[in-house]
């Protein structure tokens, strides 16, 4: 065997076990959990009550926090689900513990409640996790909101990894407006937007389609990206804008931005002043 068919052998047998090793740890890298024991008790600077899901009685519970936007909706239940709301999703590392200290104030200071929840495996969240079983979950989220708010009341936040829950719910139902921070296109395309040289259609077991959601949202679309992003590559968004959609999308650029921290950039910050105002209600 000649060197140059030996060097394409060798080629080959390790593209295939980088491959393999792409399939069997792809969950592992999508969804970082950290968990909290059961008696855990958060600790915020602004009001909040904790509450529970069962979707899947016996086998899922879910736990969630509800941000007020004064002392009065937690504590006083006639009042509790009052006002405008904002279901958001979180990214795929860590618990509630973090999110709920980076994300509430931003939407309670503009007048909004806040309904955030853990994923299955995260927090003090069970269940075994799944595309098919998140999906779910995320629908029976929206359900209960459904029962206490008008849809015009409710804005669905995705950040990361909640991109495509948040987008497949927007996909499903009627909320006033879509906002995604940091979106990927779909799995697979964030696999080739990284890595382009891997059948990421085939290595990923998890898909979460925001781009094909698109041509089944009715409610107005925003995004956030920043240029710098390694995590989700802003082509992502890029794609997103050429994706087929029933409504008009709208990017905010935030040049050198990276994956965190883009509410530290002014035109963040004045833009979502713009989508949450209520003239856009």
């Amino acid at each position: 065997m000649s060197v140059i068919a030996k060097v394409a052998q060798w080629g080959v047998i390790i593209y295939a076990a980088v491959a393999l090793l792409i399939w069997w740890l792809h969950p592992l890298v999508l969804f970082r959990p950290t968990a909290l024991p059961a008696d855990y008790a958060y600790n915020f600077k602004i009001p909040f009550q904790e509450i529970h899901f069962n979707p899947e009685k016996g086998q899922v519970r879910l736990n969630a926090l509800w941000f007020g936007t004064r002392d009065s909706v937690v504590l006083r239940r006639p009042t509790f689900f009052q006002g405008k709301v904002v279901l958001f999703f979180h990214g795929n590392r860590d618990n509630l513990a973090r999110w709920g200290s980076e994300y509430a104030e931003r939407f309670t200071k503009r007048g909004y409640n806040v309904l955030m929840y853990d994923y299955r495996g995260y927090g003090k969240s069970t269940g075994e996790r799944s595309e098919d079983g998140l999906h779910r979950d995320a629908q029976y989220v929206y359900n209960f909101l459904k029962k206490r708010f008008s849809e015009d009341s409710i804005i669905v936040y995705g950040y990361s990894i909640g991109s495509g829950m948040a987008a497949r719910i927007a996909a499903n139902n009627r909320p006033k407006r879509l906002i995604l921070e940091a979106p990927y296109a779909s799995i697979p395309t964030l696999g080739r937007t990284q890595l382009p040289i891997f059948p990421y259609e085939w290595l990923t077991r998890y898909k979460f389609r925001t781009d094909s959601c698109f041509a089944h949202i009715h409610c107005p679309i925003h995004l956030f990206h920043g240029t710098d992003d390694v995590t989700v590559p802003y082509e992502n968004s890029i794609i997103l804008l050429s994706s087929p959609s029933a409504v008009k999308v709208r990017l905010t650029i935030l040049p050198k931005g990276h994956h965190l921290h883009l509410d530290s950039f002014p035109r963040y910050q004045s833009t979502l002043d713009s989508l949450l105002s209520i003239n856009n209600q």
